[in-house]
């Protein structure tokens, strides 16, 4: 008489916790795999926006200023707000500009380069969700409607992705001492490359005669293989916080320093990728959720809106580093540890570092 036989507690109890260990070990490798498919999907982003970027500079001769005061109505002094404050008023932007080339005709075709971005017909364009503009690795993050409010009006969708404003600070002209406009040359800069090296990035919303500039590829004497166009940087689903807003000034900017002086801090001050946002290293753009990123290492900020030290560093939430895409087109992927005078030399233009620095 045969009888049937099942598990016993003992064995079942191990099969468990082998099909347990079985799991541990599969996790990693599935979500491990998953953020390679993003990271490669942000790649791919920032890959066509520097395709678009190079277009429009073959058509125009130039790259895309950072963005455009409406009517080029400057005041005469080079001291003012880059947030929407009378008289000034900010309408296009590098991203805006190179729609066409992302292939959003139609898109900005609604926009209206004379008309302030608080507009309702202008908010369906810069409000508007740009997939490309995003980097799948990050957080889903709400639009910013009008964000500090007063003169700050508008709707403004959030990307990953930020113009390169140069090896200084992204909001400054450059009419102070602190060395940190397109134009300057930190001290420190000629003993640590040998020569003296100007912080020129791809864009400046104010020279210092007070107009905004841009560059094309003969300006790029670094050698566009060198020289970073765009780079990832994080946004914080915060309506008062304007990082990664492409549609608006300094929304989607990076640059070298944060909230360093570079003549106070010299290269300590470079706030290289993932830096964590601690003191100098702070975020400092013009809108800025304050009290809600206090204490985040990661995403920590602090408003800076006039004529000052301020910008956003190169942050992502890829292991390790984050991405940028270069003149010549190619992605790089930008390890956390890299050396503060290389990453400097990767974001001028015109700072004409040597070989051994790039």
């Amino acid at each position: 008489m045969s009888s049937k036989r099942g598990f016993t507690l003992v064995e079942l109890l191990v099969v468990i916790a082998i099909i347990g260990v079985l799991v541990s070990l599969l996790l990693p490798a599935v979500t491990a795999a998953r953020e390679a498919a993003r990271r490669t999907q942000c790649s791919n982003n920032l890959k066509n926006i520097g395709l678009a970027m190079l277009n429009y500079c073959d058509v125009n001769k130039k790259f895309p200023l950072g963005a455009v005061v409406v009517n080029n109505a400057f005041p005469t002094n080079t001291s003012f707000s880059f947030r929407d404050v009378p008289p000034i008023h900010w309408s296009t932007t590098w991203a805006i500009s190179i729609l066409p080339q992302l292939e959003q005709q139609a898109l900005f075709n609604q926009f209206n380069p004379g008309l302030r971005t608080s507009v309702q017909s202008q908010r369906q364009v810069t409000g508007f969700p740009l997939q490309i503009m995003k980097c799948p690795s990050d957080i889903t993050a709400g639009p910013a409607v009008d964000p500090d409010g007063g003169e700050n009006l508008g709707t403004f969708d959030k990307g990953n992705y930020g113009l390169n404003f140069g090896g200084g600070s992204a909001n400054e002209n450059g009419n102070s001492g602190n060395k940190a406009g397109p134009e300057d040359v930190p001290s420190w800069t000629v003993q640590a490359y040998g020569k003296p090296s100007k912080n020129r990035g791809m864009a400046s919303l104010r020279d210092v005669s007070g107009v905004m500039t841009n560059v094309g590829l003969n300006d790029m004497v670094d050698g566009a293989s060198n020289c970073v166009l765009v780079g990832e940087m994080l946004h914080v689903n915060n309506n008062g916080d304007c990082r990664g807003c492409w549609g608006k000034a300094l929304g989607a900017a990076i640059s070298g320093y944060t909230g360093g002086n570079p003549e106070v801090d010299g290269a300590i001050g470079i706030a290289t990728p993932n830096v964590k946002a601690v003191g100098i290293y702070r975020d400092h753009p013009t809108h800025c959720a304050n009290s809600a990123t206090l204490g985040d290492p990661d995403l920590e900020c602090a408003d800076r809106a006039g004529d000052g030290l301020g910008g956003n560093a190169m942050r992502s939430k890829h292991p390790g580093g984050a991405q940028a895409v270069f003149g010549d087109g190619r992605v790089q992927f930008l390890t956390n540890n890299i050396d503060k005078l290389t990453y400097r030399a990767m974001l001028t233009i015109q700072g004409r570092e040597s070989n051994s620095s790039q």
